[in-house]
């Protein structure tokens, strides 16, 4: 009976493809395995992945399979299903998804190698060949390993030459097998951090724990928010819970929001479980491909990473962590745009596991979900210990300013608690969410501000290199020294990024240990963990740069926090931002009073009576959460309402605006398709406008916002939309479900 295998291709294509299986290959064919098969008009060889085995005949002649790439399955069953989900929801093609989700590291067999390995045959011929000495105690030394050894090590170890190993195999005494191993077993030696004990558990952490560890002796899916303060012993809770788990002979996985930014969670999982994994996109893909590989041969007890880790194909998994799940970091900007913490929520659901979502500041929808029941709430009101939040205090730029009346980011206030600090002997963290030394070239004559070659945004000029640069398509050009419209001498530079305020700071600390952490200066492989490292031991005294700073750090001698300007990102056109500076706030925050020694912390403000900065001042994440959900609930934003964004984009602006406003006249007939289909609902369509950000890459771009009441309904619309329209060459458009950016 014939095998036809269905074949899916990374294109935003929903169709499967039947292809015949070769009785050749028939015993390499697998679900989830990728295979190399003729594609198109021209019959080109394309890389596609098998999704499914069938013996029903096709009704149309169809290719063969050409090749099968893969020794073994790449993707476990549960993840198929998941992958599905997925492009379903997600409004990609299965492909596509499957192919964002492996690793290069797996795809290219990274880390690995051939190698032909000898085995006794069982049981020996009779009578026994003649053998010489040499190929006596060779097969001697091979009856003793029944997995075979590599020739080499045979020869090696029986003290013989290829020779006598050849005759083995001639005579019926040895056979030969060629599989792929690891080059070198590194991710599985054992970590050099030793094994300790959790600390007693705090009345809250206990309540916490009677509620979470039934769910774990008698696993099925639930969804837990754990809201608990910086300081409250978020992370001793998932460790107990991962330790149940794995007493238990299963496996946990762990998301954090940047796995590079928080050496200490990995060293506190290190310390308190064994076989631990780690997956993230700084690492070589030798070594990402071996820490997947472990993990698929259930090898690992937990495995820890970033976004994507979310695709670990762990076979006995027992639950899921997410910290700091409130993090835009877990949205993917590219196809397929996934946002990891709601695809391991559907993770967990296939699988019939709990899931345990933490932060200080949950999502406003994660928020509104367990308010209303959906997830179960767990709360942490308080810090180990009893330790106090430490005190916030606005200053306020409009009147707090320096003698010179010049723009300083330290301001009088600030300058004086962090001289106080150091003197005392402690260490300072200070904020300021803008890299480089400018953040943008202007014109006191006309009014000109320097845009980006390619883009609608203004370039930030960054003294180190003497460039002006485009921090999203990365263009750069030397510094003007006149303007380019009016062409007088008077550029000025304006604005502080954190290379200028790195700056002021050696100007006005002499003396003491400045460290700079932005993606500027952590370039280099295991710079993050050296700068923390230095910070930890004392070596640094004021640690300062990006939102990376504000992110799972842990240092008791930190007693000031400063926010050089809280209103970075705060007027930004995205219902989201009034939401991003208060969790920003609050998280920075959370970095100082940890220890014996107290902490405070000072943000500068022009706005300190933005609700955002004013309730993260005072530590009242439920007055900020209801005021924003009112804010939402009015404008029919999400969680009320579901959202999708389409974005169009063409280099050719004439093109791109005809092809928004026919994608616009699309919405009336598919809405009166679907009502006639007895399937009516509500939307609201907004647009076509031009985007934020309107020319982006040298792309110029128009987009549109839907909301509806349903999920359903809103998948239906655009699915009936994106199965209608014919894009013209030139044209490209991407659907983002649940869009966490608008610009």
């Amino acid at each position: 009976m014939s095998w036809f295998a269905e074949i899916v291709f990374d294109r935003p294509l929903e169709a499967l493809y039947s292809y015949a299986v070769p009785d050749a290959l028939r015993d390499q064919f697998e679900v989830g395995k990728r295979v190399l098969v003729p594609f198109g008009r021209g019959d080109k060889l394309t890389v596609g992945f098998c999704v499914g085995l069938t013996q029903t005949v096709p009704e149309r002649e169809v290719k063969a399979v050409a090749e099968v790439l893969d020794d073994q399955a790449l993707l476990t069953p549960e993840l198929m299903k998941l992958t599905r989900w997925m492009a379903d929801y997600y409004l990609c093609g299965w492909g596509q998804v499957l192919n964002a989700v492996l690793p290069a590291g797996a795809k290219q067999h990274a880390g690995t190698r051939w190698a032909t390995f000898l085995e006794p045959v069982t049981p020996a011929p009779e009578p026994l060949p003649r053998l010489s000495a040499q190929q006596t105690k060779a097969l001697e030394i091979l009856r003793t390993h029944p997995n075979g050894l590599e020739p080499n090590r045979l020869a090696q170890l029986a003290d013989c030459g290829a020779g006598s190993l050849k005759g083995l195999v001639e005579k019926g005494l040895a056979t030969q097998r060629r599989e792929r191993i690891e080059r070198e077993s590194a991710p599985d030696e054992p970590s050099d951090i030793p094994m300790s004990p959790g600390p007693t558990l705090t009345q809250d952490q206990l309540e916490v724990w009677a509620r979470l560890e039934p769910a774990l002796r008698q696993p099925e899916f639930r969804v837990f928010l754990l809201h608990g303060v910086t300081g409250s012993g978020k992370t001793e809770l998932y460790l107990r819970a991962i330790e149940e788990v794995v007493r238990q002979g299963k496996e946990a996985l762990v998301l954090v929001p940047e796995i590079s930014l928080t050496p200490q969670t990995i060293r506190a999982f290190q310390g308190r479980c064994d076989k631990v994994a780690v997956l993230h996109s700084h690492l070589q893909n030798a070594e990402r491909g071996g820490h997947w590989r472990r993990i698929f041969q259930g090898k690992v007890n937990v495995a820890v990473g970033a976004r994507s880790a979310v695709f670990a194909p762990t076979r006995r998994l027992g639950l899921i962590v997410i910290d700091e799940e409130h993090e835009s970091s877990f949205k993917q900007e590219s196809t397929p745009r996934y946002h990891a913490r709601d695809v391991a929520i559907m993770r967990a659901r296939l699988e019939n596991i709990p899931i345990l979502l933490g932060s200080a500041t949950p999502a406003l929808e994660s928020w509104y979900n367990a308010q209303r029941g959906q997830y179960t709430l767990l709360t942490l009101p308080k810090r180990v210990l009893d330790r106090p939040l430490p005190h916030v205090q606005l200053i306020d730029l409009r009147h707090d300013r320096h003698p010179d009346r010049r723009f300083h980011g330290i301001s009088p206030s600030l300058g004086r608690a962090m001289h106080a600090a150091l003197d005392k002997g402690g260490q300072v963290i200070l904020l300021l969410n803008r890299r480089g030394f400018s953040t943008y070239l202007f014109c006191p004559s006309c009014g000109h501000v320097e845009q980006c070659k390619f883009c609608d945004l203004a370039l930030t000029y960054h003294r180190d290199k003497e460039i002006v640069m485009c921090h999203y398509c990365s263009y750069e050009a030397a510094p003007m020294t006149a303007c380019v419209k009016c062409g007088l001498s008077q550029v000025k530079f304006h604005g502080m990024g954190t290379e200028k305020l790195e700056a002021e700071l050696r100007e006005k600390f002499r003396g003491k240990v400045v460290q700079r952490m932005d993606s500027d200066t952590m370039k280099r492989p295991g710079s993050h963990q050296a700068a923390l490292d230095a910070f930890r031991r004392g070596e640094t005294h004021i640690l300062m740069g990006t939102q990376m700073i504000a992110k799972g750090l842990d240092f008791p001698n930190v007693t000031l926090v400063g926010v050089v300007s809280a209103d970075v990102g705060l007027h930004h056109a995205d219902f989201r931002a009034p939401e991003r500076t208060f969790q920003l706030l609050a998280q920075v925050a959370g970095r100082t009073g940890r220890g014996s020694l107290g902490g405070k912390v000072l943000v500068q403000t022009f706005n300190p009576e933005h609700p955002s900065i004013a309730l993260a001042a005072i530590h009242d994440y439920r007055t900020f959460a209801r005021l924003e959900l009112e804010q939402r609930y009015a404008h029919h934003y999400p969680p009320y309402q579901r959202m999708a964004r389409i974005i169009i984009r063409a280099q050719n602006e004439s093109a791109a605006r005809d092809f928004a406003q026919k994608l616009a006249e699309s919405f009336p007939p598919a809405l009166e398709r679907l009502q006639k289909a007895g399937q009516a609902g509500e939307l609201r369509v907004l647009g076509p406008a031009e985007a934020p950000v309107f020319r982006l890459a040298s792309y110029f771009r128009f987009h549109f916002q839907l909301q509806a009441p349903s999920s359903a309904f809103l998948h239906q619309v655009l699915r009936e939309v994106v199965h209608t329209l014919r894009v013209p060459h030139g044209i490209e458009w991407q659907v983002d479900v649940d869009p966490q950016e608008m610009l």
